[in-house]
């Protein structure tokens, strides 16, 4: 089944018009015709309001638009992790079937943290040590 198809039997047992569906996507009916039809595919905005909307689990859209689950991650700047507030980012893990390629993903990330760390304190050393050696 496609995603067009699933939207149309969604749509038509829950007995919502095109322009019902169309209004809760923020879309024209016709665009939205389109979409029903096949013709035409949903932007990520409008497929993230699918799940609640039509009561369609978003794992069931991944399949209906062939995503490889096991392949999907997240790098975030850090607004859902807790600690210090410093703004780093993080790795999070969305749908994965393979644990060893998202630990080695989290891994690398974590490494070009620690390297910007790093790259950040020597670039403070060498700006404190140029100030001085134009004071002098």
């Amino acid at each position: 089944m496609k995603l067009s198809d699933k939207l149309f039997t969604t749509r038509t047992s829950r007995k919502l018009s095109k322009q019902e569906v169309a209004d809760m996507l923020g879309m024209d009916v016709t665009t939205y015709g389109r979409v029903e039809a096949g013709k035409r595919n949903l932007e990520i905005d409008k497929l993230k309001l699918l799940p609640e909307m039509l009561g369609i689990k978003a794992e069931e859209i991944l399949e209906l638009l062939e995503i490889e689950k096991g392949n999907v991650f997240n790098v975030g700047n850090g607004e859902h992790a807790t600690g210090n507030g410093s703004g780093n980012g993080y790795v999070e893990n969305l749908y994965t079937e393979n644990k060893e390629t998202l630990k080695e993903v989290k891994n690398l990330y974590s490494e070009l943290l620690n390297q910007k760390d790093i790259m950040i304190e020597f670039l403070k050393q060498e700006n404190d040590t140029l100030k001085n050696a134009l004071k002098k």
